[in-house]
């Protein structure tokens, strides 16, 4: 599949070009480059979300179907700007998924398989507290831990308030702690 965006590839720098008039032009990202470079942040976001892996493979590549058939209309001017459209549009993708009848109807996730990810049994029990909190909570906090947004940045992606976001990921932690404390595991944060 040919897409009509145009890879411009910049080592090192920010993926912006300025025309002789000062003017910035817009940055489309080749497929390629957009695979290389984001399906591992999409599928860590759906993972996290969904907690099932064939899920989330579905929505990275939803997601990426999307962004090449809207590349061209999309404002995007640097892989940071990228990225984050890439994960507010698999979270929105997530959401969808558990509004569904289908998700409704299917059986209660099960656990992931240690073997799978090579996962120490206090990873798991992390993960397992981690599926337990509701979906706002789970949201700022992989975007925070995993990809280490700001929360500025968070707020941003989320198009919530700073504030907001804030006490989320301080609820979150407290329900994680609480959490954890009744498996007899410790936290820091």
């Amino acid at each position: 599949m040919q897409s009509n965006c145009v890879l411009f590839r910049i080592i090192g720098e920010d993926l912006q070009n300025v025309d002789p008039r000062g003017e910035v032009i817009k940055v489309l990202f080749g497929i390629d480059e957009v695979v290389d470079r984001f399906a591992d942040h999409i599928y860590r976001a759906a993972y996290s979300y969904l907690g099932d892996s064939h899920e989330a493979e579905d929505v990275v590549s939803d997601v990426l179907m999307k962004y090449f058939s809207v590349c061209e209309e999309l404002d995007i001017q640097s892989d940071e700007h990228l990225k984050a459209w890439l994960l507010r549009t698999a979270i929105n993708r997530c959401k969808d998924i558990v509004r569904s009848a289908r998700w409704k109807r299917s059986a209660e996730l099960k656990d992931v398989h240690k073997a799978e990810f090579s996962w120490s049994e206090d990873e798991l029990d992390v993960e397992r507290a981690l599926c337990k909190l509701p979906e706002k909570y789970r949201t700022v906090i992989y975007l925070y831990y995993y990809e280490e947004y700001k929360t500025e940045e968070i707020a941003h992606v989320l198009c919530l308030p700073k504030g907001t976001v804030v006490s989320r990921l301080k609820r979150a932690r407290d329900k994680l702690r609480d959490e954890l404390a009744d498996h007899g595991k410790e936290m820091s944060v």
